[in-house]
């Protein structure tokens, strides 16, 4: 009599911002990433990872239908997804498996269940509704930083209390979102471990605000700096110019003070951008945190190996987009150039012994 085959559980792990030059498989043999870089012994490592577009919402938007943005609806932030297009949830329709998704949405009404996942974890409370009937409620993450005794330091769209990005940074590493989906990934392996699940986990950690609770880990002068850090760029589209024009006259003079922009979003938790010394200390601190991925990763292999069920899983890490940070003279995303638009992207399959380098171009 033929057995039943097992179906594999499906992990895939999402970080926000991150460059793929983070990791040891991609030459960095610096960073503190070691969970991320065991993992990728383990893994297919996609050499050439790139996002449909550098954008939060249109590269999710892929990530989760594998539709190019303009199909699924979200061209740029705040857009929601389309009713009619479906996810990688509602497409895959077998009810053997139990879909949850922790963290990061950013597709229309975070803090609402939707989308073929029948658990939902959420952690965003800055957008109103879009489909959704009704004032939405409050997110997880925000009820869990109260039950720890935090209290929240800003205003949403609607005038509710909600914790800022810039106040959480503040917090300890226990409390930071990366702890937290850790916490919820093992609680949702542990209740799921009989039955194959698809569980996607995706952190807001190292977005800015570049600092965090592991500020100081590295010395900012020490770290190595390509060729093109604080320099603009030549003979380029427009919009790449213009936003290098930008970001860079604060270290030319402009006043980045009196830029609401620039002190609200990009330097909300002080970081100065006026010298050299500047740009690398939230270089230092931006790369501090991804060890809160990396440890994040950590804690949700580890459940899965208590539990037996590393070996029958298939784990994919990769990130939204990546981040300038100073090189072509350039912060955050929204451009083309490979420290913007390429990700690390690891593969771990069932049969570890297949693992090999993947040179193609892959574009998620």
């Amino acid at each position: 009599m033929e057995s039943k085959k097992i179906k594999p559980n499906i992990v895939f792990i999402m970080s926000d911002q991150q460059r793929y030059d983070t990791l040891e498989c991609y030459g960095n043999d610096w960073i503190n990433t070691p969970r991320l870089n065991e993992l990728a012994k383990d893994s297919n490592v996609v050499e050439n990872a790139y996002v449909t577009q550098p954008v939060c919402a249109p590269a999710r938007s892929s990530i989760m239908t594998g539709l190019y943005p303009h199909t699924a609806g979200p061209t740029v932030n705040k857009i929601p997804l389309k009713e009619d297009v479906k996810t990688i949830a509602e497409i895959i329709q077998d009810s053997d498996y139990c879909n949850g998704y922790l963290g990061k949405w950013h597709l229309g009404d975070d803090t609402i269940k939707q989308r073929g996942f029948d658990e939902w974890v959420s952690v965003e409370d800055h957008y109103n509704s879009s489909f959704y009937n009704g004032e939405l409620p409050y997110s997880d993450l925000h009820n869990w930083l109260i039950n720890r005794g935090h209290e929240p330091d800003g205003y949403g769209p609607t005038g509710k209390e909600i914790f800022t990005d810039e106040g959480r940074s503040l917090l300890p590493e226990d409390s930071q979102m990366a702890a937290f989906l850790s916490e919820k990934a093992e609680d949702f392996i542990e209740r799921n471990k009989e039955s194959p699940f698809m569980l996607y986990v995706s952190t807001f950690e190292p977005h800015s605000p570049y600092a965090g609770p592991l500020d100081g880990m590295y010395d900012p002068e020490t770290l190595p700096t390509g060729p093109t850090f604080l320099k603009k760029p030549d003979n380029v589209a427009e919009i790449d110019s213009a936003r290098s024009e930008y970001h860079s006259s604060f270290i030319n003079g402009a006043d980045q003070r009196s830029d609401e922009y620039m002190n609200n979003y990009l330097a909300a938790r002080g970081e100065d951008f006026s010298t050299k010394e500047g740009w690398l200390k939230a270089r230092a601190d931006y790369f501090a945190n991804i060890t809160l991925v990396d440890r994040m990763v950590g804690r949700i292999i580890d459940s899965l190996k208590a539990n037996g069920l590393y070996q029958n899983t298939i784990i994919v890490f990769t990130s939204e987009h990546g981040e300038m940070m100073g090189d072509h003279g350039m912060l955050e995303k929204r451009t083309l150039y490979e420290e913007s638009a390429r990700v690390p992207m690891l593969i771990k399959l069932q049969n570890q012994n297949e693992m090999k380098k993947l040179k193609g171009v892959l574009v998620i």
